[in-house]
Formats: C-alpha cells, structure tokens, sequence
C-alpha cells in the first residue's frame, strides 16, 4: 500500500479510534489527546507497518498501547512513609497464600477437563501456547476450556462471598455470605 493510500485510510479511521480510545478514558479532552497522539505515532511509523497485518489491527494496538502509557503516566509515585514501607508484607502473604489454597480446593471439584489447563493458566502462569503443545490440544480448544473454567471459578467465589472492588475492577474487600470452604 503506498503512503498516500495509508494516510487517507488512517484519517478515514480516526473516528472510530477515538471512539475506541474515548471508552478507556475518563473524559472526551484526554481522549482527543491520545487519538492525536495515536495518530502521530501512526504517522510516525507507517514505514514500520508489518507487511500483511490488517491496517486497523495494528491501528488498534498503536491505540492500546497509548492508552496503557497515559495510565502509566498517571500513576502516582509517592514514596512510602519509612513507618509503613518498614512494615512486612505478611498480611498480603498470607491472603495470597490464602487464596491460592481456595483456588486450590475449587479446582479440585471442578471438571477434569477445565481443571488441568485452568491449574496450568492461573496457579503456574503458562501462556495459553504453551499449555495448549503441553496438553496436545488445539490453542482453541485451551482457550475456550480456561475461559468456561474461570467462569466456574468465578461463580464458586460468588456463591460463597461477596466482594468489593475498587473502579479499576480490583478486589480492595470482601465477606464471606455463609459458612464455606474458601
């Protein structure tokens, strides 16, 4: 695709990346930011588009990738008080222990069938690939069994307690709803 071509397809696709980049932000000023910061990196490395990828995938990915360096950005850098940076971190140890011994037991009730390559995926940290060529399966086939298994994952935690996330989706407390194993 020459130059000229790629720069009419790229303008023409602005408004759909900005509509794209408007639903990961917080306001419609920063959002035009980074679509214009999306756009000059575009424009900057257009000699660098990989042959034979689609022109709007690595549009989308350039997208992404601004949007993950402006939240990198904000992320406050305050240094600790000396009293709590002093402190040890044996409370999150212990819930880590804690709730890797709770996914741990939910595992073992689940199906054969999710429960290897939901162990492989969540407990050893293996990329789909790789637990796919360790199981002789298809990367399909591993990436349907792990979603279906962390979704019963996910109802096993629901149906035992309750949990408190913060905006960004991390779990910041949580309740047991009645007596149970976790």
């Amino acid at each position: 695709m020459s130059g000229l071509e790629m720069d009419r397809r790229v303008t023409e696709f602005a408004t759909r990346l900005n509509k794209f980049i408007r639903r990961r932000v917080s306001d419609d000023a920063t959002a035009d930011d980074l679509t214009q910061e999306t756009l000059l990196k575009v424009f900057r490395s257009r000699a660098r588009w990989p042959d034979g990828e689609r022109l709007e995938a690595w549009l989308y990915r350039i997208a992404r990738n601004t949007i993950i360096d402006h939240y990198r950005r904000r992320r406050p850098t305050e240094e600790l008080p000396a009293a709590v940076a002093a402190e040890p971190r044996d409370e999150v140890d212990e819930l880590r222990t804690a709730a890797t011994a709770t996914m741990r037991r939910f595992l073992a009730d689940m199906p054969e069938l999710y429960r290897e390559p939901v162990r492989l995926a969540e407990l050893e940290g293996l990329p789909l690939a790789k637990i796919a060529l360790r199981l002789g399966l298809s990367l399909s086939a591993v990436k349907a069994r792990v979603r279906r298994g962390r979704a019963m994952l996910k109802k096993q935690l629901q149906d035992c307690c309750r949990f408190e996330f913060d905006r960004m989706g991390k779990v910041i407390g949580w309740e047991r709803k009645r007596p149970c194993d976790c």
